[in-house]
């Protein structure tokens, strides 16, 4: 079968939204009802954000049996998926969660994202570009692990990585690389820098890919943080950079941060326990967090450093001495976050030090956990807290999620982790196995 047969008429067309576990959820329909559905968009029932990678949902939660809301399908944001066998192929959309009246609903993840967006360039006249890099594990494509970053693992993986581009390719999306990783069956794959909505639509459409090509082949696919606790852990590193609202650069100039992009920083590193709390939001999130393992689980800023939660990374410079390729690396994610509301939270938390006008971080150019407490201190270098539970208790206490989101968000999206917390308690040794079924 040809790539171009591969893709032909499709029959059903999936409408979806990525809720506050990470999981892509929506309804399909048959392709004749497709011009009717766009434009009115699908009914959808908002405790179905609520439902967790295991198929749960919190006993108490602010729906409930009640209310409606709607799936309306961004027509920019859509890819199809391959016939393979008895497969057929399929369109599928992402949407945004609407109000009956229209209007964006508030615990709809990408409707959080379009709105820190909105208040960014409203209020300080930036945009920000972001690109995602994905760390996962894929299983069955060799019995025996190959060497890391290995010619034997990059082959063992170029077939499933060239049906992965022609898929993508089908919504106008590419990647810089689908490479062998440091673990055993471990890869990664990166995305080119785009503006942060779109960022975010690919980094969705990325997983999703992964995860039907290696299916259609007979493979498993997971990104979830840690699948094994012998197995390097697997992050989702965010490179971003702000720049003006005239496509001018407003990162780095002269090897250093301006002053927008370092207090964005600041504030990143001031609320890092917060945004930890949208970016690595799963029990097995922690089991990833150990010193000296990259990870960054402090809150410090480091050029080149990968043990600091951002780290800088300032490419070459023009000849007025701007880092047009700059960026600022968040290692701090992994992919049981939702792509949306991480990089909501990255730009709410810059926006907190846009506002106080916070002063560039300290550059630590070394690991942190091998410096004194006295030096970590010296530099802002505060541990991360080890576990949900307390990144919970942390974001109740200082109110950053209500400030940021709104109440009935916050509200939403508490619920849904401490169900991930009763998940987690309730399946016990399986609660992995599961969750990489789903992530």
């Amino acid at each position: 079968m040809s790539q171009q047969t591969r893709y032909e008429n499709p029959r059903m067309v999936m409408i979806g939204n990525q809720d506050l576990s990470g999981v892509m959820r929506g309804r399909s329909v048959p392709v004749e009802r497709v011009s009717d559905v766009l434009k009115a968009g699908l009914p959808w029932v908002p405790v179905n954000v609520l439902i967790s990678p295991l198929n749960t949902l919190p006993l108490e939660n602010p729906f409930g049996p009640v209310g409606e809301t709607r799936l309306k399908a961004d027509l920019s944001a859509v890819v199809v998926l391959p016939q393979v066998g008895q497969r057929p192929s399929a369109t599928v959309y992402l949407a945004d969660i609407e109000t009956t009246d229209g209007e964006s609903w508030p615990v709809c993840p990408r409707g959080q994202l379009k709105r820190a967006i909105a208040d960014l360039e409203l209020e300080f006249g930036l945009t920000m570009v972001a690109g995602f890099e994905h760390e996962l594990y894929i299983y069955g494509l060799q019995d025996e692990a190959t060497p890391a970053f290995s010619l034997q693992g990059n082959r063992a993986v170029s077939a499933l990585a060239e049906d992965v581009y022609a898929t993508l390719a089908t919504g106008g999306i590419s990647l810089e690389q689908f490479a062998a990783e440091y673990g055993a069956h471990q890869f990664e794959l990166a995305s080119p820098p785009a503006n942060v909505l779109a960022a975010a639509d690919q980094a969705v459409f990325a997983r999703e890919v992964v995860r039907d090509e290696a299916c259609l082949r007979g493979l498993r696919a997971t990104f979830i943080p840690k699948p094994d606790p012998a197995s390097a852990g697997s992050g989702v590193h965010i490179h971003f950079s702000l720049w003006r609202k005239d496509g001018s650069p407003a990162t780095a100039r002269h090897g250093r941060l301006v002053p927008e992009a370092a207090s964005f920083a600041a504030g990143i590193l001031r609320n890092l326990s917060a945004v930890v709390g949208f970016a690595a939001p799963s029990v097995n999130s922690f089991a990833r967090f150990r010193p000296s393992s990259w990870v960054g689980i402090y809150s410090c800023f480091g050029e080149r450093n990968r043990e600091a939660a951002i780290r800088f990374c300032p490419r070459g410079s023009d000849a007025e001495g701007w880092h047009r390729g700059a960026s600022l690396e968040f290692r701090v994610a992994d992919a049981t976050s939702n792509p949306y509301l991480a990089l909501a939270a990255l730009i709410r938390a810059g926006l907190d030090g846009l506002r106080d006008k916070l002063a560039a971080p300290v550059n630590v150019d070394h690991d942190p956990a091998a410096m004194t407490e006295a030096q970590r201190s010296a530099v802002g270098a505060q541990q991360l807290p080890a576990s949900l539970r307390d990144v919970i208790a942390g974001i109740d206490a200082d109110g950053a999620a209500n400030r940021w989101f709104g109440e009935l968000f916050w509200s939403a999206y508490r619920a849904s982790r401490f169900n991930d917390i009763a998940d987690a308690e309730q399946a016990g040794d399986r609660y992995v196995e599961r969750l990489a079924k789903a992530i």
